[in-house]
């Protein structure tokens, strides 16, 4: 090869850089992208095999394309490394767990703790990032780029733009057919390219939290009172917000093992057909709180408009959050937070991860010591978070086995990941169950009630997925179907026996986190102008 075409070609220039880094991302960042086309296409044998051909050449010329226009002077290697990075972190959750990277992955990733996001490491994410981000870094930071005039530069950076854009022609005459029809009936699968699912996404992300950061609080149900005054003893609601637990999970939806032995001794009322309003915490938390239905949710004003338990405060209520997650994003700012006992956190605590045993305690301390009055407390359970659900329960839970040992989820095999993930349900029957116990006993002193219902669900490897936060309109039964029931004491079914009827004859309809803000405000006697009766499950004529 003539030296002045060596020269031209060399991996110094920038230009050239560009193209080998787009070529490193198609092969290593977008191998779920490239065999989720190949599955999509309508062809067989060798025609396939040149449409995957096709999309290969078509990612490298957008990746190209995109790396030529962004990559300029002495931020243009910051800019590859950080696109490198976004690879590597994308590829790995891409790969290992099914899911796009979307806003709503972001918006979880913002609001997820230390604690969680150590549950996330692994040996095989250092993998990724060694392979897909530091390997090719090293390389890039090694030399300084080749000294060039900024028309030779520009000349070159031309020719790498008008190639890009020349192959993606070529691709979509060839077969536009075929992509559009692919991208428009499988919308998610642009969420697995790899860098550009993350940028588009934090893009999306930062331009709405900072439009939220700035707006006032607006406040909600101002004309909130009781209107019902019960007779003799006050109330004690205590509503537990789940994790990550599954309807389909839960024997009392006729799941054939039987996770829920204790809370099946209980005289509950099970709503079978419930669905979340999201599928992450950082949606379905606020939105079940916020007073709006899933169709009509805005995240927007929901993050700065009051909710559920400020109204219920403001009518008298003395409400009370207790968290063993990562926070109420939000919902309970304005009321009282009880921090977990300290002194027990030896038992029930590893590496800073509390088991719901800790929770139990704290509230029945809480309880024994608050004064008497009409309370409302919440209960946020760790509950079955993952990837490592096995340390959500004690070993003497461990009831189904062989289990998954690991966070590391897509090293074991779908049954252990079941029969790991069934251990936490059970260990969750136990807490609520437990729960329950302690309110018949202060029974005494209060009305009791309870309402538990999970914020969202979780898949196990069905259909390829794990975890959840798949978009709601894409995401399977798994991730949306959740466990809600409620139990009375007998002085709380006796003043609120209508309410007890309409809530029974509603346990195999539809209901969702869309009724919750309005039956609350209805069980407690709260009157106010933001009530909608039709939302109210324990309203019927």
């Amino acid at each position: 090869m003539p030296i002045d075409m060596r020269q031209k070609l060399s991996s110094r220039r920038l230009a050239v850089i560009n193209g080998l880094l787009a070529l490193w991302m198609t092969c290593l960042a977008n191998t779920s992208f490239l065999h989720h086309l190949y599955t999509l296409t309508p062809y067989n044998g060798l025609k396939a095999g040149v449409f995957l051909v096709s999309a290969f050449i078509l990612l490298w010329a957008y990746l190209n394309l995109l790396l030529q226009l962004i990559t300029w002077g002495f931020l243009a290697r910051p800019l590859q490394s950080l696109l490198l990075f976004l690879c590597a972190f994308g590829a790995y959750s891409v790969d290992t767990f099914g899911v796009g990277i979307d806003v709503g992955q972001i918006q979880n990733l913002m609001q997820t703790d230390s604690h969680e996001a150590k549950d996330l490491l692994s040996w095989q994410l250092l993998a990724y990032i060694i392979v897909i981000m530091i390997l090719p870094m090293f390389w890039l930071w090694r030399k300084p780029l080749e000294s060039q005039g900024f028309f030779t530069k520009l000349k070159e950076r031309i020719y790498s733009v008008v190639l890009s854009i020349a192959l993606i022609g070529i691709v979509a005459m060839l077969f536009y057919v075929d992509y559009a029809a692919i991208f428009r009936e499988h919308r998610t699968v642009r969420f697995t390219v790899n860098p550009t699912n993350s940028i588009n996404a934090f893009t999306n992300y930062f331009q709405r939290h900072v439009t939220i950061q700035k707006l006032p609080l607006v406040r909600y149900g101002e004309d909130a009172k009781r209107h019902q005054i019960p007779q003799g003893k006050p109330t004690l609601m205590v509503l537990v917000v789940g994790e990550t637990a599954r309807a389909e999970s839960f024997s009392l939806n006729g799941y054939t093992r039987n996770t829920n032995p204790e809370l099946s001794q209980k005289p509950l009322i099970n709503f079978s057909q419930a669905s979340s309003c999201g599928t992450a915490t950082a949606v379905s938390l606020p939105c079940m709180f916020s007073g709006f239905t899933r169709k009509n949710y805005d995240d927007e004003l929901a993050n700065h408009r009051e909710g559920l338990l400020d109204v219920l405060q403001r009518a008298g209520y003395h409400v009370t959050w207790i968290d063993n997650n990562s926070g109420c994003k939000g919902a309970c700012d304005r009321v009282t937070n009880i921090p977990l006992l300290p002194h027990r956190t030896t038992t029930w605590c590893i590496d800073g991860e509390c088991q719901d045993d800790l929770l139990l305690e704290t509230f029945n301390d809480y309880v024994k010591n608050a004064p008497v009055a009409d309370r409302v407390i919440v209960l946020h359970h760790a509950g079955s978070h993952g990837p490592a659900y096995y340390r959500r329960y004690p070993k003497a839970f461990e009831k189904f086995t062989p289990v998954c040992n690991t966070n590391a989820i897509q090293g074991c095999s779908q049954q252990a990941l079941i029969n790991t993930y069934d251990n936490t349900i059970l260990y969750t029957d136990y807490i609520v169950a437990q729960t329950i116990d302690t309110l018949i006993k202060d029974a005494k002193d209060y009305q009791t009630a309870l309402w538990y219902v999970s914020d969202h669900g979780e898949s196990t490897g069905e259909r390829g997925l794990y975890l959840h936060g798949t978009p709601y309109m894409f995401a399977p039964s798994q991730q949306t179907h959740i466990p809600m029931f409620a139990w009375f004491s007998p002085n709380f079914a006796f003043t609120h026996a209508q309410a007890q009827q309409c809530l029974k004859q509603k346990q195999s309809v539809p209901v969702a986190h869309d009724n919750l803000f309005h039956t609350m405000l209805g069980l407690l006697g709260v009157s106010t102008s933001v009530y909608e009766r039709d939302l109210d499950l324990s309203w019927c004529e």
